[in-house]
């Protein structure tokens, strides 16, 4: 598959490196195209790198995963061009400059924002309530069991397709339901950052939903 991944933080580069594993083809996108090409080579010799509209181009799915502080998603979506025909997975968190605390909630949220920019194109909410550190390779399974990636969205088909991203990224997909369920998983992400952070519990630590 030809993903895109918008945003080369360490949720971004990590997560290109586990769909590298799985087999995908992967271009990074920046502003920047040198910037771009830079951290394109890091990852390796078959990842390119482009500005944000040349890097959708191509793609079957575009990974978001750029911060929400200052309108930067919200900006960055809309140079991304005409994604007719493409999937988009939101990885993001309306989290404050500080993170501690997040700037949408109860009536919206982040993915929601994003399908308001791109109307007729499916938006699928994933990764978000994963610490980086829990994307680097090995690092998915905690005593014998796969961390839980849930995702949500509203068209059937991009859904079944995050939840494969999911599982080749080494995660348990679990279905959260609609897209405005994602107004539940970015508070979730959010109590991970206040344990992780604001209590010391660290970051590789990850949600994993229990079934019998």
């Amino acid at each position: 598959m030809k993903i895109a991944v918008i945003g080369a933080g360490n949720v971004g580069s990590r997560l290109a490196k586990l769909f590298i594993l799985a087999g995908h083809e992967i271009t990074i996108g920046s502003r920047e195209q040198e910037k771009a090409i830079a951290i394109a080579a890091q990852l390796g010799e078959t990842v390119k790198g482009a500005k944000y509209a040349d890097a959708v181009a191509s793609a079957d799915v575009i990974i978001v995963t750029t911060p929400w502080a200052n309108n930067t998603t919200l900006d960055v979506v809309q140079e991304l061009g005409d994604l007719t025909g493409k999937i988009v997975i939101d990885c993001t968190n309306p989290l404050a400059p500080d993170y501690m605390s997040n700037t949408l909630g109860y009536t919206t949220s982040s993915a929601e924002e994003i399908a308001k920019l791109i109307p007729g194109v499916p938006v699928v909410k994933a990764f978000n309530t994963i610490f980086a550190e829990v994307m680097e390779p090995g690092k998915q399974i905690f005593d014998g069991q796969k961390a839980t990636g849930f995702y949500c969205g509203d068209d059937a088909a991009a859904k079944a397709i995050a939840a494969k991203l999911i599982e080749d990224a080494g995660f348990e997909p679990v279905d959260a339901g609609v897209l405005q369920n994602a107004r539940y998983l970015e508070p979730m992400a959010q109590l991970n950052i206040q344990i992780a952070y604001g209590l010391g519990g660290g970051t590789n630590v990850a949600f994993r939903y229990m079934r019998r």
